[in-house]
């Protein structure tokens, strides 16, 4: 082989291409030119339009077994009629109420429960009933009838920001009716108390005043009454509110933080793996590439399928570790907080592998389709799925089944935990590790079976370009 000959061309034949006889003007404005890239946007357009939208946009609508924790702390309190719990009743109240809704799954706990669901994201809000509700409603009725001070009964509803903002509004939102139903049912037992007390009252102030020779018209005028503002405060006796259990910290980006980070892991991941397929490819010869003004075609080694997905794949597994860790380092620089550092490195890594996997698999089983099948199904099935706007509970049917095959979704409740949850393995964690790791078997055995039966019905893929052509421009 000649010594000057371009490196470029060593160890290939250039390969013959039918010439094109038509007049440039013909090729340009050609309806094949045109029609499938408009179609290409089409079907972008439409089924993103479509999913994304679809997905997200109306939530307070698919509502389905929204998990609310109901605590009752009330240590009751004796009344006339013997002891009385109004918190109990109260609770029950409203488990028979959302029993017939699938809207809301309300979980009777305890307050040390609550507060471990609270804290690893498993519910979106709590109910608490306080220890002295009983004996606050009880207060309100003897205080009607007298001048003493009484405090309404207490109710806080705590909400949980951290396992997501809007999950947590809704869940206030669908829990308020209940409650508000609820202080009118407790008023409504209140006032028929508060009645039962005055006619008590007044017929042993009548017969006091009667042995005492006091005339009926004056004995009336001062039979005890329930006043106006008591009757009111009667009608609507609990006071609630709402807090938030825990405050999302600094740089948490009000909760949504652990999302967005994973959104951009997504990024970088699908863009990064459409890189590597174009500059692999360039390198062994499969598909020319142009940098600027250079135009790469590599010596047509002729790979199988499956050795050029594994050489991608493992490139970018390999890739991933530096770029893991300097994207950890960028993310503190600006003010995330990052505990568990190793534990959220191995996520961050494992999730750039995730999302190259599908699309390696995909672009390996489809060919360049598979790029666009990676945009559909990584982006913009994976964005509604993923929990970190609206939770699982509140997504359409079709994606709530589809969330768990989603590589967004796994990332982002592995990464919540994290960074909110302490690492704990029941916040997401181990679900979110372990279904990165199935969604990467999956891709990567279809990948490997469609290879090998593409390779022997087909044959190895050879360089479309001119490969005479691509080694003149390259020398």
């Amino acid at each position: 082989m000649p010594a000057h000959e371009p490196r470029s061309r060593r160890g290939t034949e250039p390969s013959a291409r039918p010439q094109y006889n038509g007049s440039r003007a013909g090729a340009y404005f050609s309806p094949r030119t045109w029609l499938l890239p408009l179609l290409a946007l089409l079907v972008l357009g439409g089924a993103g339009s479509a999913l994304y939208i679809g997905g997200l946009g109306s939530p307070e609508s698919n509502l389905n077994h929204l998990p609310v924790a109901v605590v009752n702390r009330d240590q009751g309190a004796d009344t006339p009629t013997g002891q009385e719990n109004f918190g109990e009743n109260l609770t029950k109240t409203m488990e028979d109420g959302f029993s017939s809704s699938d809207e809301i799954e309300l979980r009777p706990l305890s307050w040390d429960e609550a507060q471990s669901q609270l804290r690893s994201g498993q519910v979106f809000a709590a109910v608490v009933v306080e220890e002295d509700f009983s004996e606050a409603a009880v207060s309100l009725v003897s205080s009607s009838l007298t001048d003493g001070d009484a405090s309404r009964p207490q109710i806080t509803l705590y909400t949980n920001p951290l396992a997501s903002p809007l999950a947590s509004q809704l869940a206030a939102e669908a829990v308020e009716p209940a409650l508000k139903q609820a202080s009118t049912s407790v008023g409504e037992q209140l006032d028929e108390t508060a009645r039962q007390a005055q006619g008590e009252a007044t017929e042993r102030q009548d017969a006091e005043l009667t042995e005492a020779g006091v005339p009926a018209q004056v004995q009336e005028q001062l039979a005890p009454k329930i006043d106006g503002t008591s009757a009111v405060v009667l009608q609507d006796p609990i006071h609630i509110t709402q807090t938030a259990f825990q405050k999302p910290p600094d740089g948490a980006a009000l909760g949504m933080g652990a999302f967005f980070y994973s959104v951009l892991l997504m990024v970088v991941g699908l863009s990064g793996s459409v890189t590597l397929h174009f500059l692999v490819d360039s390198r062994v010869g499969v598909l020319p590439v142009e940098l600027g003004p250079r135009y790469v075609l590599g010596p047509r080694l002729l790979p199988a399928r499956w050795v050029a997905f594994l050489l991608k794949w493992g490139i970018a597994v390999v890739a991933g570790l530096p770029t893991a860790g300097l994207m950890m380092w960028v993310a503190n620089a600006v003010g995330m907080p990052i505990p568990h550092g190793g534990w959220f490195f191995f996520s961050t890594w494992l999730s750039i592998v995730t999302v190259s996997a599908v699309t390696f698999a995909l672009i390996t089983i489809f060919g360049s389709a598979g790029m666009v099948l990676s945009l559909i199904y990584v982006v913009f099935m994976g964005l509604p799925a993923a929990t970190g706007v609206v939770p699982l509970e509140t997504l359409p049917g079709f994606f709530a089944f589809i969330a768990r095959g989603e590589p967004l979704y796994q990332m982002t409740i592995a990464n919540k935990a994290i960074l909110y949850y302490d690492a704990e393995a029941s916040a997401g964690l181990q679900a979110g590790l372990i279904g990165m790791g199935v969604i990467i078997l999956i891709a990567v055995v279809l990948a490997l079976l469609f290879s090998f039966l593409y390779d022997r019905m087909r044959g190895v893929r050879e360089a479309a370009a001119d490969v005479e052509k691509a080694a003149a421009r390259t020398a």
